[in-house]
């Protein structure tokens, strides 16, 4: 907790002050971007031996230079001026203490060197709720202490105000002021470098979510664009050793492979485009490759799904509603009705090959409805010729992306069996009438 400071007015001035003097007024280009502690040439515990040692040493010299000034004989007297010094070891935990042992030493006259920096103490190191009435205590406990015991001095207003200065203003009330001063500067260096500190953590923070948001991105973009078209190329390569005594059906499925082949190439190589670019839009339509990428609205590109998942032996119905289909949608709704539907089309091809699939894409004046429907498979998938396992292995993470997807482009996803006992997804993207 901070260092409190008796009296509003005086609590302010010193935190103004303080903070001005640790704030530099023209920082030089080389300045750092946040305010550091000033780094200790000496330890605290360092720095309290050496103060102990000088009062110390003066102590020891004021009862030698005077060895009667004392309540007993002047040996004695010199011990108790090197007790006196020595509880200011335990200055910086116990700052009352070191207070009362130094006025108990002024006022049996064995060490007057004490006072101040003992007041020095109370202002620079007392922390605690109670601060403030405990350096007010301390202060009045030193005026208390300053004031004359004997008639003459009260009888001559002159001698009694420069007693006043001398043993009060002097040795109380300036050191505690320093030290208050000195207490409030390192609180302001204290927050201002633990403000900066905490800034330069969120900001940390914030970069490292950035980041694993944007693998995750990726991910899920590579996931999209390779999963789709190399199922594709997968199942109509193990078709050919099926057909491979048919020449016209061989370079049929030839030409389904390399278009396939060539859509994933153009399309990783747009992400990878879009990646290393800084001002590229972060949502960009799939590309296209002399024209066998699907182009145009969503319909149109879906129904490019529905053709390639036709031609690899999956049968496939698209029913789009209303025809024609609206031609203007937001880049994120299209985008993320094209994923679903590919990624839908992909899960059939490796968990149901063969099963009768529907797709359907509804638009109404506030929601734009994309569904894709298959039925029981009627055989069962695929193993890998090399008995590794099944001929399209599956990350299970598919469906776990595809919902952050729709999420994001403001839609909800369901997903799970159907009622003819194959699988359904469906997703719902709100519209204004406007889109729709």
């Amino acid at each position: 907790m901070r260092n409190t400071v008796p009296g509003s007015p005086v609590r302010h001035f010193l935190r103004s002050w303080a903070a001005r003097l640790s704030t530099p007024t023209h920082p030089g280009p080389d300045a750092p971007a946040h305010p550091r502690t000033p780094r200790p040439r000496l330890s605290p515990r360092a720095a309290d031996l050496l103060l102990t040692a000088f009062v110390l040493a003066l102590s020891v010299w004021q009862s030698r230079a005077n060895p009667y000034l004392g309540p007993v004989s002047p040996w004695g007297n010199t011990v108790l001026a090197v007790c006196s010094a020595l509880p200011l070891l335990a200055r910086r935990r116990f700052p009352e203490l070191v207070v009362l042992a130094a006025l108990i030493a002024q006022q049996t006259h064995t060490a007057s060197f004490v006072v101040p920096f003992a007041y020095y103490a109370e202002g620079a190191y007392r922390r605690g709720p109670h601060a403030r009435r405990a350096v007010w205590a301390t202060a009045v406990a030193g005026l208390v202490g300053a004031l004359p015991w004997n008639a003459e001095t009260w009888s001559h207003p002159s001698m009694l105000a420069n007693w006043f200065l001398v043993n009060f203003v002097l040795v109380v009330v300036v050191p505690l002021l320093l030290g208050l001063y000195t207490g409030e500067r390192r609180a302001v260096v204290e927050g201002l470098v633990e403000r900066a500190e905490r800034a330069e953590r969120e900001q940390r923070l914030i970069a490292e979510a950035a980041r694993s948001q944007e693998r995750q991105r990726i991910a899920g973009e590579m996931h999209d664009v390779v999963s789709h078209q190399v199922s594709l190329i997968v199942v109509h390569a193990n078709a050919l050793t099926a057909v491979a005594h048919d020449p016209g059906v061989t370079a049929e499925a030839a030409a389904t492979i390399r278009t396939a082949g060539r859509r994933a190439l153009m399309e990783l190589r747009e992400m990878v485009g879009v990646l290393r670019s800084d001002e590229a839009a972060p949502d960009r339509k799939p590309a296209s490759a002399d024209g066998d990428a699907p182009s145009g609205s969503v319909a149109d590109r879906v129904t490019a799904l529905a053709d390639s998942s036709r031609a690899a032996g999956l049968p496939v119905t698209v029913h789009i509603a209303p025809t024609p289909p609206p031609r203007s949608l937001p880049e994120p709704v299209e985008r993320a009705a094209y994923r679903v539907v590919q990624e839908a089309l992909t899960n059939v091809h490796k968990h149901a090959p063969g099963a009768a699939t529907d797709i359907r894409l509804a638009a109404t004046p506030g929601s734009l409805r994309v569904s894709v429907r298959n039925g029981p498979a009627p055989r069962t998938a695929d193993a890998d010729p090399d008995g590794s396992g099944p001929l399209l292995p599956s990350g299970g993470h598919g469906l776990i992306g595809l919902t952050e997807r729709v999420r994001l482009a403001g839609g909800t996803l369901v997903t799970g069996p159907g009622d003819t006992g194959g699988f359904q997804v469906e997703a719902t993207f709100p519209l204004t009438p406007a889109e729709a």
